[in-house]
């Protein structure tokens, strides 16, 4: 039998591997019984043979015996306990009272929390959505890495569900009214509307089911109503789901704010993809996914709820396992220590050049392709090459910092990023040469720039697996070289620099564009590509300082395209009135070819930015389109500060409803001087129709976003306020 591997779980209750192929007959179920999880143990002899001879009587615990295998990067083979368990459910159980039996650092323990999946693949050496045949053994017929390879047609449909909510904000108790399976509509009382979506599911068979909100609400919501009704469960994967209700999400910092992730609810044998909180998904489609999904072996179900730095971390695991190295369990590699003048030098970030505020005519940008990932593949930077013992008179040194970098062995993190950036380039050509189908390949190509935007991060992240902060000073240290040796010969070629950040440069001046980039790839060897050239762009200020902002600017390409980065048009929080303002705004610009047009336009710019101050004080604007989009830092208790936010939430407290810390409230802004929530604002699920909002307070955040784009040509906001005779509403 032939097909394609769609899900794979664990059957922790029978302990056994279940896997789905999807064949040109429908979807057919596998099931190992034979494969058993291990974990490895390493500590002196003594201790090894004590353990050896104790593990036995452990109930969970087959067998132990004793194996060669690395227990860290470019080491040579140690022995190893390796310990068989029995009872899917308790591999760590093992792993912990092995921990507790020993002082510290007296054991070591590798492969305890690897992914059965993960465990799995490595051994039998298959993948997801790869091609293979079951006779007399598994063996894949693909090729992780493979530019074009065969996919299944994958059946699909999207479940949706109705519910009697209060404020139309759902909860687990409320009456379920309709539901909706791909183009069926099912009503009746609750018990026949599940039943009916059950009959659907099991008519159509569908391969992926896709929901908007799956994880945080329909699932839960369906399990719980059928526990209510004395059903015995919702099936809607092929074998019984393991749904549970009390699955709760998480909130996590990361990258300077707070963000909120639903519990995951995955189906067995089938694919389910929450539509509204898939980051994977938004970003690249399914197509994306199950790219991914191959050359990094998590299921696509899987990695549809992970983020692209779960994906390279499992890459690299993968890696690690195939040369014979196990996974430690507990990370614990220090930062080797520096002195207050060493520290200085190294925990520095990228290039920057500060940008040249105002308008600019004719500029060439030129971004390096991956440029950190092509870093670390050139210049073999990983944490056992980095500071290397078997190197330490290494030619290859880094820049400034002087760390020796290994001359003897290719690092693991160069072997794994290397085929990602050669496919990530190479499907760009293809896409650019409209090779093939380019749709597909452009998702491909998104999935992949994410991975690489974040395999540079998680060097430096103290959790990841492989994680060692030299490498990512190294890499810093590679990038500010590159990037100043960019720089010069871009002056020798005639340019001016008006701005550079980590690996994009602006310059202006009349060199050949195309000669440049030739001239920076050939000489640092990693590719350097023109992004484009502008007819004009307008570099921002800080509003409070006047200094240059590194990403805040707005440009005209030749071709006609905007790029915009940092104007409230590309925030998540800013209202629609205020989006629409500045889309006027720069279809306006649009008709500019130099900045002499683009100032002499200024007045007709003035009149939309009237027009819509006129529109919110008549009171005209749609509610709809006043709605603020505020994500929480954390939850109303934690707040001491009353503000807009903060009526928002203790409007929705007062219905009971919670809101975890990353999720977003949206309201309407009332009156923005009540002390009173219900009279400040109206949350979104609130609103009647009958509301008037403040026009003050919505024409203070126009001219905000009015200064946002014209604070270079002398329009501060105090100005904006003296020519539509506004004030700041909040002060008496």
């Amino acid at each position: 039998m032939r097909g394609w591997l769609l899900d794979i779980y664990a059957d922790q209750e029978n302990d056994s591997i279940v896997y789905w192929l999807k064949t040109n007959k429908g979807a057919r179920r596998v099931v190992d019984r034979k494969f058993l999880p291990k974990i490895y143990v390493h500590s002196t002899p003594e201790k090894l043979s004590e353990l050896e001879k104790d593990l036995p009587i452990l109930d969970s615990v087959k067998d132990v015996g004793r194996e060669m295998k690395r227990t860290w990067l470019a080491e040579d083979e140690r022995e190893v306990l390796a310990v068989t368990v029995k009872r899917y459910s308790k591999v760590e159980d093992v792993a912990h009272t092995i921990d507790n039996r020993g002082k510290y650092k007296d054991f070591s323990l590798f492969n305890v929390d690897l992914r059965f999946s993960q465990r799995y693949f490595s051994e039998k050496k298959i993948f997801p959505m790869g091609l293979m045949e079951l006779a007399p053994k598994p063996v894949m017929r693909d090729d992780p890495f493979a530019i074009d390879y065969a996919v299944p047609e994958l059946s699909e449909l999207v479940l949706s569900i109705s519910v009697n909510a209060k404020h139309g904000i759902p909860s687990l108790g409320d009456r379920l009214l309709a539901a909706k399976v791909g183009d069926d509509h099912v009503d009746g009382d609750e018990e026949s509307i599940i039943r009916g979506i059950q009959e659907i599911i099991e008519s159509e068979d569908p391969d992926v089911i896709y929901t908007d909100g799956g994880d945080s609400f329909v699932l839960p919501y369906l399990f719980r109503k059928a526990k209510d009704l004395g059903l015995k469960s919702v099936k809607l994967g092929r074998d019984e789901d393991e749904l549970r209700v009390e699955r709760k999400g998480k909130s996590y910092f990361t990258y300077g704010r707070i963000k909120y992730k639903p519990p995951s609810h995955a189906l067995r044998g089938r694919v389910h993809i929450d539509r509204s909180s898939s980051f994977m998904f938004i970003e690249s489609g399914l197509n994306g996914i199950t790219d991914l999904a191959r050359i990094s072996k998590i299921p696509i179900q899987e990695l549809s709820r992970l983020s692209p730095g779960t994906a390279i971390s499992a890459m690299e695991s993968n890696q690690a396992l195939e040369d014979g190295c196990v996974i430690l369990w507990k990370k614990n590699v220090p930062e080797e220590f520096k002195t207050a003048e060493e520290l200085i030098v190294a925990d520095r970030g990228g290039f920057i050049y500060e940008p040249k505020v105002g308008i600019h005519d004719r500029v060439l940008e030129v971004d390096f392709t991956s440029l950190y990932p092509n870093i670390m593949a050139r210049f073999n930077i990983s944490p056992e090459t980095v500071l290397c013992g078997c190197c330490p008179n290494s030619t290859r040194r880094v820049p400034v910092l002087g760390y020796n970098i290994c001359d003897r062995h290719l690092g693991l993190i160069p072997r794994v990023l290397k085929p990602v950036v050669e496919r990530r380039t190479t499907l760009k050509r293809m896409v650019r040469a409209g090779v093939g189908d380019t749709k597909v390949y452009k998702e491909r190509v998104s999935i992949l720039k994410w991975l690489l935007v974040t395999c540079f991060g998680y060097t430096g992240y103290k959790n990841a697996r492989f994680g060692r902060i030299e490498c990512h000073e190294s890499i810093n240290a590679y990038g500010r070289e590159i990037m100043l040796q960019a720089s010069e010969i871009a002056e020798a070629h005639g340019f001016e620099i008006l701005h550079g950040i980590v690996d994009s440069l602006w310059l202006k001046g009349n060199g050949d564009p195309e000669s440049f980039c030739e001239h920076v790839s050939g000489h640092t060897g990693i590719p350097l590509e023109p992004e484009g050239i502008y007819k004009w762009i307008v570099f921002l200020p800080d509003r409070a300082h006047g200094l240059g902002v590194l990403n805040r600017y707005y440009g005209l390409f030749e071709d006609g395209k905007f790029k915009l980065r940092g104007i409230e048009l590309r925030r998540g929080d800013t209202t629609d009135v205020v989006k629409d303002m500045q889309n006027e705004l720069l279809s306006n610009f649009a008709k500019a070819s130099d900045s002499q047009q683009f100032i002499e336009l200024m007045p007709s710019v003035l009149d939309v930015v009237s027009s819509y101050v006129d529109a919110l004080r008549s009171q005209t604007v749609p509610l709809n389109k006043l709605l603020i989009t505020k994500r929480t830092s954390q939850g109303l208790r934690g707040y001491r500060q009353f503000n807009d936010g903060v009526a928002a939430l203790m409007q929705l407290d007062s219905e009971g409803i919670d809101i975890n810390p990353g999720e977003a409230v949206r309201y309407v802004i009332c009156d923005c001087r009540s002390k009173d929530p219900a009279k400040r604002v109206k949350v979104d699920a609130f609103i009647d129709g009958s509301e008037e909002y403040d026009p003050e307070a919505y024409v203070d955040l126009l001219l905000r976003g009015a200064e946002g784009m014209l604070l270079p040509f002398g329009y501060t906001r105090e100005k904006l306020f003296e020519i539509f005779e506004a004030r700041s509403p909040r002060k008496g």
